[in-house]
């Protein structure tokens, strides 16, 4: 079930991707999941609070399209530091 606000607590954001709570949290360490839009937490100036997940912000970071923007900046800043050397 899905909050109004769009925000799921870490348990609700896992069985509703269908990923572990601890996959969750590699994404986010990773960066796949960029603190502010895809994740934030409850009380932010402290470290140790739960973290909320914004569903359609995951869902695109998650999905194909933003795997493939990614790739595709990537290589473009490669080719323009090759051109700059």
């Amino acid at each position: 079930m899905q909050s109004p606000s769009g925000w799921l607590s870490q348990r609700m954001a896992a069985d509703h991707f269908g990923l572990s709570e601890r996959t969750l949290t590699r994404l986010r360490q990773s960066g796949v999941l960029q603190a502010g839009t895809c994740w934030r937490r409850k009380i932010p100036s402290n470290p140790n609070s739960h973290v909320l997940y914004n569903v359609a912000a995951v869902d695109f970071a998650l999905s194909a399209d933003a795997r493939a923007a990614l790739i595709e900046q990537d290589q473009l800043g490669t080719r323009e530091l090759e051109q700059v050397r």
